[in-house]
Order: structure tokens, then sequence, then C-alpha cells
């Protein structure tokens, strides 16, 4: 430092002032001076030191050009600058200066911004240069804090600027993706809405995070021969399955796009997905050709894969096959890759009407025990003339405590005969009493159905609500064990009370009376119940009356917010996006797409918890078609972009 800065540190705020004066009118009087005086203004403003080449940036001149001017100025300015450092960087001496001359140039405040932003449009734009290391750092923050519209940082979302030259370049990139979320959450706040340009910046600004965690993970920069390959064939796979969620929420003229999209993706890489269940997926809403060509790529994947649902994988390709013999083949061996176990073959009840068909025929030579359980996890998804086959097989085949879990004996309840009913009632409490009772109200024994409840039921508070909340629902008004349940209500904690209405909505409005039970989901207060609340305000709002839906929905809403997002609720809340306000839907989406997942990735940007899949119903809600069809093309053009990351 020269000895004009040796006491620089002494200096008054006044005396900060008055140097920074006496420089501008030394400045005036010099050739050239106006010059100085802009990259002073620029420097004032800069959010950390600025070298030639930045200079050279702002002002729109060449490097060499940049040097030769600040050799020419400086001299005049080494009183208030230093440019020192490896970088030759320019700045201030104190923090008092820097702020003394942003207030003397105060006046040209929007032409200093103009420069920095056409520098950063300048930056952002020509993919094929590379910026100065200030504008990759802090390109973002002038932006943010300048208020800059959301298509002007759009760029930051782009495959050039999510490098993946190391650690460093990537967390830089990170945190312009969250300026950019950021902002689009204060323009959803200023709309309250999702227009289609702020739906497709979210989804295009997730995709762009999601694609930074997966690079991330991978380390491409350390590890040349890191695998890219499967997270990019798992983001299409769920890109797919975003555009199938997607395609709901449209008019059927629109539709057909939306799912056009998904399967050119799926024909283009299926045959590289690991999942099955995201090639049925597709395969069931595809037609034709294209229906079966699909459909062999989930079996093939199946096939491949030594995950838990290659089993289910293989069942529901059979069902998918255009010829019924290959499709018992493929059954067949499903049976064999589990062993025989039901559980294994339908894990769930979502199976097609053709792949049960194909798994009943399948399954004719194994043992009795199995046997019938398989048939009794079928039994709603087989024709009606296969089900009752099933039927009286499963009777003469029936044996003391032959279904070994609760689901099983569920599936079969509503189909017993009366003899059969007898043999059930029995072997309670295996047999779940509400179903029995549902059975016995359906055979016109609700005397009977109401006593085996209350009977059975007394075993724990918990368990005699369920079975009173879902018989009670079977039974017509008038007979519904009301007093009883009411009078057990009494006996659980509010949050014990407030879950019991979270799983069983319909049925508490029905017993309990619509006041009540928002009452009751409204009184659980307490921290540890901050999901249940939510759960049962968000289901509510789908079991009340039309006229109180949307308050329910507001207050499930509110409830989130107030909870700190719990993300475990957010399934619940998109349950209930048909009564959601659409600012309170526009808001949520920009709080929780990716940023709620707890594991972000690229694929989990489209499909999983916190994904355009899941969150689908909240896009139409928010603006409408527009809004669905501008997140729709948006994943569709993530394809054409992302896969050139890394």
């Amino acid at each position: 430092m020269g000895a004009a800065g040796q006491g620089i540190g002494r200096i008054s705020e006044a005396g900060w002032e008055a140097l920074a004066a006496e420089v501008e009118r030394e400045l005036r009087r010099l050739d050239g001076g106006e010059v100085a005086l802009e990259v002073l203004s620029l420097l004032a403003r800069a959010l950390s030191p600025l070298d030639a080449e930045d200079v050279a940036e702002l002002l729109e001149i060449d490097d060499f050009t940049a040097r030769g001017l600040l050799q020419v100025v400086l001299p005049s300015l080494d009183r208030i600058l230093r440019w020192d450092g490896p970088a030759r960087a320019l700045r201030f001496q104190h923090e008092a200066l820097r702020v003394a001359w942003a207030q003397r140039s105060a006046g040209r405040d929007e032409a200093i911004e103009a420069r920095y932003r056409d520098a950063i449009a300048r930056c952002t734009a020509e993919t094929s240069r590379r910026p100065t290391a200030y504008f990759r750092r802090h390109a973002s923050a002038h932006l943010a804090l300048g208020g800059a519209p959301v298509a002007s940082m759009l760029a930051f979302a782009e495959p050039g600027w999510v490098a993946a030259a190391s650690a460093e370049a990537l967390a830089d990139a990170l945190l312009d993706l969250r300026r950019l979320r950021d902002r689009i959450g204060e323009e959803v706040e200023r709309c309250g809405s999702m227009p289609p340009s702020l739906a497709a910046a979210l989804v295009r600004c997730a995709a762009a995070q999601g694609a930074a965690a997966t690079l991330g993970d991978a380390e491409p920069w350390a590890t040349p021969d890191a695998d890219l390959v499967t997270p990019w064939l798992e983001a299409d796979a769920a890109r797919a399955l975003s555009l199938l969620a997607l395609s709901a929420e449209v008019s059927p003229s629109a539709r057909a796009g939306v799912l056009e999209r998904a399967f050119e993706i799926a024909e283009n890489t299926g045959a590289g997905w690991s999942s099955p269940s995201a090639l049925v997926a597709v395969a069931e809403a595809a037609e034709g050709e294209r229906r079966i060509r699909v459909a062999r790529f989930a079996l093939a994947a199946a096939r491949r894969s030594d995950e838990g649902d290659a089993v289910w994988g293989l069942v529901a390709a059979a069902g998918l096959l255009p010829e019924e013999e290959e499709a018992q083949e493929v059954a067949a061996e499903a049976i064999a890759r589990a062993g025989g176990a039901p559980p294994a073959l339908v894990p769930g009840p979502r199976v097609s009407e053709a792949s049960a068909v194909a798994l009943e025929r399948a399954s004719r030579s194994l043992p009795a025990p199995q046997r019938i359980r398989v048939l009794a996890r079928l039994l709603s998804a087989l024709p009606a003339e296969a089900r009752v086959r099933a039927v009286q097989e499963i009777e003469r085949r029936w044996a003391p405590w032959c279904f070994e879990t609760r689901e099983e004996a569920e599936a079969v309840t509503p189909y017993l005969s009366e003899p059969l009913l007898e043999r059930a009632l029995e072997e309670v409490p295996v047999w779940p009493v509400h179903a029995l009772g549902a059975r016995l109200v359906s055979v016109g024994r609700e005397d009977e159905a109401r006593a085996l409840v209350l009977r059975w039921a007394g075993s724990s508070p918990g368990y005699r609500a369920d079975a009173l909340l879902r018989l009670g629902e079977a039974l017509p008004p008038g007979r519904r064990p009301v007093e009883e349940l009411r009078a057990l209500f009494e006996e659980l904690a509010p949050e014990e009370r407030c879950n019991w209405v979270k799983e069983h909505p319909s049925a508490s409005v029905a017993l309990l009376g619509d006041e009540a039970a928002l009452r009751i989901a409204e009184g659980c207060v307490e921290p540890s119940g901050s999901y249940a609340r939510i759960g049962a305000l968000a289901r509510l709002a789908g079991a009340l009356p039309e006229s109180m839906r949307a308050e329910a929905a507001r207050r499930a809403v509110l409830a989130f917010e107030a909870g700190g997002h719990d993300a475990d609720a957010l399934g619940d809340l998109c349950g209930a996006a048909p009564w959601i306000s659409p600012a309170d839907a526009a808001r949520l989406l920009s709080a929780s797409l990716l940023d709620a997942s707890g594991t972000p990735s690229l694929a989990g940007v489209f499909q999983g918890w916190a994904s355009v899949a899941q969150l689908a119903g909240l896009f139409r809600r928010a603006a409408g078609e527009e809004t669905v069809l501008a997140a729709a093309e948006e994943v569709a053009l993530a394809g054409r972009w992302l896969h050139r990351v890394g």
C-alpha cells in the first residue's frame, strides 16, 4: 500500500465521503476520466473484486484494451483502490469507500445494473465462450438481487451452465439454481397462481437441480469411468411415468399428445430400463403393436431383474402379451421364480384381468394350500365366470386356517357362500371381523354383523375403532354403531382419534357427522400428531359435503405449512388437489417439487415423492390445463438437454 493509504483505517465516515468527492473532481479533469468513473461505479456494485477480464466484459471491450485502460487510470486511483493478488483484481481499499462511491453514483444505478445484466446475458447465452470467474460465480446473485425476470435466469438451468468439471463448479451451479427457484417462488407469491411460463420454469429448474445432484453422486470429474448411463435411463423411465400422470390431468383432445411423448421415450430407450413396473405402466397406456413392443421390453427387464418386483413384472407382462399360450408360459415362469409364493405373485390388488386369467391357469398345478391362496388374491380381477369357478374351487379345497394373511381372507370374504361363511366365523380372529360383518350385512344378517364386531373387537381400542368404522359404513343409517363409536372415541387420545379419521374419512363422516369429524382432525395439535392432522384434513376434503371440502383442504394446507412442510403428508395433500385453492396449489408446487423428496436425483424430479408425477393434480389446480401442458413440454424436453450433461 502506498503512503496515501497508511492511515486509511482511521478515516471517519465524513472523511470517506470527502475522499470520494475529491477523487471524482480529479477524474473529471483528466482525459479519460469518465471511463475511470465508470469503472469505479461498476466496482462499487460488484460482489467481489473485478479483474481486467471482468472490466472488459462490463465495458464491452477486449481484454488487451481493458488492461491498457487500467494501466492508464489506476495511478490516479491508488488512494482508493487496490490492484493486487495473483489475479490482479481491483477492489476498494475499504468497504466504507465502496459505500461512499455507490452513494455518489446512485443516480446511475439503472445504467450500471444494465451493464451487469447485459454482461450476464452475453456470458450465459453464448455457450461457446467461457464466462469469467466473476460472472461464473456471481451472475445469478446479481440477477436475484435486482429482482430480474425469471426468464432472464433460465440460462442457469441449461446443461452448458450445470458443468461437471469439479465438485466446486457443481456447488456453484446448485447455488445458481437455488436462486432461480427462489425467484420462481417470489413470482408465484406475487401471481397467486402458477401460469404456464412459471410451471415450465419450475420443472426446468428442478430438472437441472436433479441432474446436478445425480452428477454429484457419480463424480465424473474424479472417476473417468463413472456410470452415468444408468441414472439417465432411470430418468427416462421416470419422465415417461410423469407424462402418464400429467396426461390424466388434461382433456381427451390434449391427452393423446402428452401420451405420445411418453411412448416415444419408452420406444427409444425402454429396452435398457431396469424397472419392469415402469414399462408395464407405459405398455398398459399404449395400443396395438406399440403396446406389445413395450410389453416385451417389460418382460425382458423382469427377467434381468433381481429386485423384489421382478416376479410381479413377469405376471404383469404376461397380461400384455397377445397370445394366451405365451402369456400362460410367462405366468408359469413367474410361479417357478417365486417358488409358488402367493404374496410374490400377487403382492397387491393391482392386477389386470388378462394377467389374472394367465396366472389362474398357470397355477393349477400348485399344491392346494398355495393354489387357493393365489386364487384368493386374484378373485377381484378375474372375469365373472372364472371368478365363480375359482370360488367353487376354494370351497372344495377349503381347510381350517388355510389363509395365512388378513389380506387373503379379506379378499375371499365378499364371495363366501353361507355354509363357508359359517366356517369362517369359526376362524375369527384370523378372519377380519369387519369383512365378515360386511358379508353378513350383504346377506341380510345385520344384527349378527353388529354383534360380531362388538364381540370380537374388544381386544384393543384401536382394533375396535377400526372394525366399528369399517362395518358401520356398510350398515344402513339407523343401524350403524354410532353411540358405541362415539363412546370409544372418548377413550382415545387426540392423536389416535385423528389417525382413525385419517384412515377412514368417509366412515368417520357417516358415523360421527361432518362437523365432528372435522373437529377431531383439527383437534390434534400435538407436534407428534402433525402428520395425522394434515392427512386427516386432506382426506376429509374428499369425504365431506361439497360445501365443506374447500375449507378442509385449506386447513390441510395451513397445517402442512405450519408443520414445516412435512414431506410424508404430501401424498394426502395431492389427493385433495381438486379442492385446494389455485394460490395454495401453486405455492405447494413451488415449495415441494424435488425439494421435499429427501433424496434428490434426476429421476426423482419426475417420479417418486415430491415429483412431477405425484404433483400432477396440483399443476392442473394451480392454473388449469395449459399449466399441465407446459409442465409436460418441459418433461419431454428434459431428455434432449440433460443427457448432454457430464
